[in-house]
């Protein structure tokens, strides 16, 4: 594998272990943990994805054929799980097929992929990114509302609501204004930032000690599969056959590429369908993309 790649992703899976250990060996408990988890995910990484995205350079990021490429691949592995699951076993309902689908296709793009890609392209590049993953949550988590119950205006306001998709906005408008940060302010925005990925992985590597691992591992696996390696190969065909650039191609397919979120296990245990299999899939996927997300990279760069 290339050094490069390695050189970014081994500090990253190593602070998710420092995490593990820290529970592990009781230095936190779970309280303190979701304590920290709070801090970054409404406050730090909201404060990196406003200013990464208020300084991006958006001319790429708004083609139609980077948009169709990503969220082609997702929506159509998103039907071809959900279909399957109907059909390989008649007694599992619309609800359990639509978590599986999520597992299949939910992906920790903010704690993963937008590290591998600010290592790989820079900040500046990678905020590209985000504004293709600004309603990612909110597609995915409605689709399974729709399968669930019927959805309601108030889940897709809620949806709207969450912080990573606000500070992404705030980001664009901000972008699109032509304004510039004073660097009175900028300063203390670029510190707390720096400091949101750091964090907010060692507190993903701290939540695995708190995953529950059970239920039906070989679906578990089989759904992993598809996550990093299905999902990533349909989003690189799809986007070679839109004719993108190099760079482009590298951020879509390492966004799908990354594992399964922890917000998919949340979802399952909100309608009690399959927690322990989507538990699972959270773990093993993170645990494997370490070799899965470094074996595309350096296909992608060659």
């Amino acid at each position: 594998m290339d050094l490069q790649t390695l050189s970014i992703i081994i500090p990253l899976a190593l602070i998710c272990v420092m995490g593990f250990a820290s529970v592990r060996f009781s230095l936190f408990q779970q309280a303190q943990i979701n304590a920290v988890s709070t801090l970054c995910f409404s406050v730090l990484i909201p404060l990196f994805l406003f200013k990464s995205t208020s300084q991006a350079d958006l001319t790429a990021a708004l083609s139609l054929e980077w948009f169709v490429s990503f969220y082609g691949a997702i929506l159509f592995m998103f039907a071809l799980v959900f279909i399957i699951a109907r059909k390989t076993q008649s007694t599992r309902s619309s609800a359990t097929a639509a978590v599986f689908s999520l597992d299949a296709t939910y992906s920790n793009t903010v704690l993963v992929a937008i590290p591998v890609l600010v290592g790989l392209l820079g900040e500046a590049a990678a905020g590209q990114a985000f504004v293709l993953i600004a309603f990612h949550s909110a597609i995915l988590f409605t689709l399974v509302e729709l399968f669930v119950n019927k959805v309601k205006w108030q889940t897709i306001l809620s949806s709207l609501k969450n912080p990573i998709v606000m500070s992404i906005a705030a980001g664009l408008l901000f972008n699109f204004s032509g304004l510039t940060l004073p660097e009175l302010l900028l300063a203390p925005i670029a510190q707390l930032g720096q400091a949101a990925i750091p964090l907010a992985l060692f507190c993903l590597g701290a939540s695995m000690h708190f995953l529950p691992i059970r239920g039906n591992r070989r679906s578990a696996i089989i759904l992993s599969t598809v996550k990093l390696v299905v999902l990533p190969f349909i989003t690189y065909s799809i986007g070679t056959m839109m004719g993108l650039n190099k760079e482009a191609l590298l951020i879509i397919v390492l966004l799908t590429a990354s594992p399964t979120g922890v917000n998919a296990f949340i979802v399952a245990t909100k309608h009690r369908v399959e927690e322990g299999i989507s538990a699972t899939t959270v773990v093993l996927s993170t645990v494997a993309s370490v070799i899965t997300i470094s074996l595309w990279t350096e296909f992608l760069l060659t």
